[in-house]
């Protein structure tokens, strides 16, 4: 999760960074400006500032909800391997408990059919892995789709030319408390997630 996050968090940087050049050459959504909640934006004198992209991964009520989605199916897919897996660990006791009764072709038979479980189970486990995988990337897609739409709507008519992500450890070094506009940016994210849920 953690290595997911740092790369979710580094492309979201990228995706910050080219986000605002120019205005998106004076495009603009007015359908998904009728639809945004945006508190008040207090605009800052330069026109490149930043997100502190670990602060609004931390309070955003959206990947708070993602997280704890993840968490529940990454446990119940744990406890169904478990499960399997200690029903093949009995099966295997209880060949070894009565294989000496066995004639030779019933063991040899007996074991294939534990090899081939043993065999299913591996598949199963990395399936289960897979899954995991792929609905952790699609739900870091979708926090990183709502942020860059919402910024996209929010801060349109702004006269910053670009909105970085910063984290610490990442490309950028330093970046100054001043052009920070974390704390706006997650309440307004909030404030859109909160009336999503109340709509529905």
């Amino acid at each position: 999760m953690k290595n997911t996050q740092l790369i979710a968090n580094i492309i979201f940087g990228i995706a910050l960074a080219v986000l605002f050049f120019l205005h998106f050459s004076g495009q603009s959504n007015t359908n998904q400006k009728e639809s945004i909640v945006s508190p008040k934006i207090e605009l800052k004198s330069s026109k490149l500032v930043y997100i502190n992209t670990d602060s609004l991964w931390e309070n955003y009520e959206y990947v708070k909800e993602i997280k704890k989605t993840l968490l529940n199916q990454r446990n119940q897919a744990e406890a169904e391997f478990a499960q399997k897996y200690q029903a093949l660990a009995n099966e295997e006791q209880n060949f070894r408990e009565i294989a000496q009764r066995l004639s030779e072709e019933e063991g040899i038979k007996q074991q294939q059919e534990l090899l081939l479980k043993e065999q299913k189970l591996s598949e199963f486990r990395d399936q289960m892995q897979e899954r995991l995988m792929k609905s952790e990337q699609d739900k870091n897609e979708q926090i990183t789709k709502n942020i860059t739409d919402y910024l996209r709507v929010a801060y349109i008519n702004t006269p910053y030319n670009y909105i970085l992500g910063y984290t610490r450890g990442g490309g950028i070094l330093f970046a100054h408390d001043s052009l920070d506009i974390t704390k706006e940016v997650v309440n307004g994210l909030n404030a859109n997630h909160n009336n999503k849920k109340d709509k529905k």
